[in-house]
């Protein structure tokens, strides 16, 4: 899929779906305060199984941002936090619902990632996301993130490590036919096309991670579908 299909389906993605398209396990009638709760939790849970380093003097960029429903939770963690999404129309949303003066967003171009806000911070973020970029892109980001990480910066992120077998292949398939019949999401998953996942084994990440320059401090997670990468630039 296009950069530009990329970012079209997920303009639309907030108007199909609604807020709880940014996790299925939000209810459909979820209100605002429910939707942030969820990011508090999810958030707590990423930080016992990373151990990664907050503090208020400490600057954040969450990759994949969507409306902000991490980039809050990150907010009572860390003094400042900026917010980055290829879809304008959920950065637009964002910078709606945002009341803190700590947290920024922006529009990212889908290719770097190179914040216009920062020109370099301590942690970078992000959270089911990397899963939907295919590894040329993948590699840009990293090299991108190890360039904005301060020295001694840590890169956390989920990815679902479970390999794409034939059954999930054939969902892929009956989303394009749900979608075409204008059904625009099925069992709390959208069903456009541009809603598919990439495998990316550890073997490669940690090769990958380590060839540009980070050290790869852990990969680990309760299953294969959330699992942690904690890099650090040394």
């Amino acid at each position: 899929m296009s950069q530009a299909a990329s970012i079209e389906w997920w303009n639309k993605s907030l108007d199909e779906v609604g807020i709880h398209s940014m996790d299925k396990l939000v209810s459909a009638d979820a209100n605002w305060s429910t939707v942030l709760q969820s990011g508090r939790d999810d958030l707590a849970r990423a930080i016992s199984i990373t151990g990664m380093t907050c503090g208020m003097d400490r600057t954040a960029v969450e990759v994949g941002c969507g409306l902000g429903r991490m980039s809050t939770a990150l907010a009572e963690h860390f003094g400042r936090v900026v917010g980055v999404d290829i879809a304008p129309r959920l950065i637009e949303e964002a910078c709606r619902r945002n009341e803190l003066p700590q947290v920024t967003f922006e529009v990212a171009d889908g290719v770097h990632l190179r914040p216009q806000a920062i020109t370099e911070c301590d942690t970078i973020f992000s959270y089911e996301v990397f899963y939907y970029i295919n590894p040329d892109g993948l590699t840009t980001y990293f090299r991108d993130a190890f360039q904005l990480l301060r020295s001694g910066g840590q890169f956390v992120f989920q990815l679902n490590m479970e390999p794409v077998r034939w059954k999930t292949r054939l969902s892929f398939l009956f989303r394009r036919v749900l979608y075409t019949c204008g059904i625009k999401h099925w069992r709390g998953w959208p069903t456009g096309a541009g809603y598919r996942r990439y495998h990316h084994s550890p073997e490669w990440l940690s090769r990958t991670l380590t060839e540009i320059g980070f050290r790869v401090d852990k990969i680990a997670g309760p299953t294969a579908r959330q699992q942690w990468v904690v890099a650090s630039k040394s």
